[in-house]
Order: structure tokens, then sequence, then C-alpha cells
């Protein structure tokens, strides 16, 4: 694709990356939805989040970080636009999660001592955690140390 026509689709490099960024919200959280509803029970398809992160330790893919948060970390909240999706993104993310553990709840497999929104908030920083501890050069064993407490707190 010439630049010509990338910008002829796009408009400018702006439009660009914020069209990305908005496709890649909208594919992760599609991925993680599928990932929660295929599981054979609530805590494991947690536990599947976890493990799917810590597949990127030591890779590539892992060292580049994640697309959203590296944008989180340098632009908000100084662009509004980059705000506006990055709040969709986790609250996407986190109404997975809080549907989730309700679920769980219900049928006894996830404590109530903290609400299901207040522990989809905690598993979700420990999500967006681990991908930045990936990108700092975390060990396997770090990242599986972070996923173990975190399971073990939803218990």
């Amino acid at each position: 694709m010439s630049r010509s026509s990338l910008y002829n689709t796009f408009g400018d490099k702006r439009t660009l990356f914020l069209d990305a960024l908005k496709l890649y919200s909208e594919q992760v959280i599609s991925r993680t939805a599928r990932t929660l509803k295929e599981a054979p029970s609530h805590m494991a398809g947690i536990q599947k989040l976890f493990d799917e992160l810590t597949a990127g330790v030591g890779t590539e893919t892992g060292a580049m970080g994640c697309f959203m948060v590296n944008s989180v970390a340098e632009l908000v909240p100084y662009d509004p636009d980059v705000t506006g999706i990055a709040a969709a993104y986790s609250r996407g993310l986190q109404r997975l999660l809080t549907t989730t553990i309700t679920q769980g709840a219900l049928q006894g497999t996830v404590t109530r001592k903290q609400s299901p929104e207040q522990l989809a908030a905690y598993v979700f920083n420990a999500l967006q955690g681990i991908r930045i501890l990936i990108k700092s050069g975390a060990t396997r064993k770090q990242v599986q140390a972070v996923s173990a407490i975190t399971m073990k707190s939803l218990q």
C-alpha cells in the first residue's frame, strides 16, 4: 500500500492511529469474551486470560507490550480521543469480568467478600499490570506468581 493510498483511506496519521487503537480494543474485548464464554468454568476462563499473557513472556510480541497499555501510558490524559477509547476499553473488559465473576459468585466458586465490580477492577488491573511486567522483562515465574495471587484472591 502506498503512502498516498494510505492517507486517501484514513486521512492522516492521527486518524489511522485512532482507528487502529479502536480496532485493537474491539478485538481484545471480543477475544476476551470468547475466552470467558468457551471456558469450562468461570475461574478457568479467568485463568486462561492469565495463561495467554504468560505465553507472551520472552517473546517478541510480549516485549512490544500491549498497544492499549502503551497508548495509555504515553497519551492519557493529554489526548481526549485516546482517553475516550481507553475508557471504553476498560469498561468493556471490566463488564465482561464483572459478569463472569458474578456468575462465579452465584455458583459459589468466587468470593463474595468484595463486590463483583471491585473484583473485576482488581483482575483488570492485574491483567494490565502483567502486560507491563512482560514488556519490562519479567520472568515467567514472576508473571505466574502475580496470576496465582490474583486467582487466589477470587476464591
